[in-house]
């Protein structure tokens, strides 16, 4: 058997001195063992709408994949809004994070479509699952067209 060094001997007995301060188990207690915990947050209606500054350098240069895109022309305003609807939900739940909707600018850039999908995109019926949306790049559509970032699937329960 070794011989304690002094150091190791202040060490032991700073142990014992404190040795009362230490909680006992209480052995009646149950511990749970391998289970996960998964939080999922409630998905709720947004109220921002604004995309991270990441997001929006990534849209200007062109560099973010789109995942789907729906085009609404031809359609009529009920037909656009049901269409949306659809696209919207089925996006999400196949996980799709990057659309666009393709709106068209309409007569002098003032089109039913292009000022009405904002709107529908903000309504208690789609908001809860779009994080923010903005008009594309010039080259990509312009103000004729919406890119929307929808939220992630796995993090939400409905």
């Amino acid at each position: 058997m070794h011989k304690l060094s002094d150091q190791d001997k202040k060490i032991w007995n700073f142990y014992i001195s404190n040795f009362k301060s230490i909680k006992k188990v209480d052995k009646n207690r149950k511990v749970i063992t391998n289970t996960i915990s998964v939080v999922n947050k409630v998905l709720k209606t947004n109220v921002t709408f604004t995309l991270d500054n990441k997001i929006k350098k990534q849209i200007k240069s062109n560099r973010l994949n789109l995942e789907a895109i729906i085009d609404l022309h031809g359609k009529t305003e009920v037909q656009a809004y049901e269409s949306i609807k659809k696209f919207i939900k089925n996006c999400y739940f196949n996980n799709f994070k990057n659309i666009m909707i393709v709106t068209g600018k309409g007569p002098n850039n003032k089109g039913k479509l292009k000022l009405k999908t904002p709107l529908w995109l903000k309504s208690e019926d789609l908001s809860k699952y779009v994080v923010g949306f903005e008009t594309m790049p010039h080259n990509k559509g312009g103000e004729g067209a919406l890119f929307v970032q929808l939220k992630n699937k796995n993090k939400y329960k409905l």
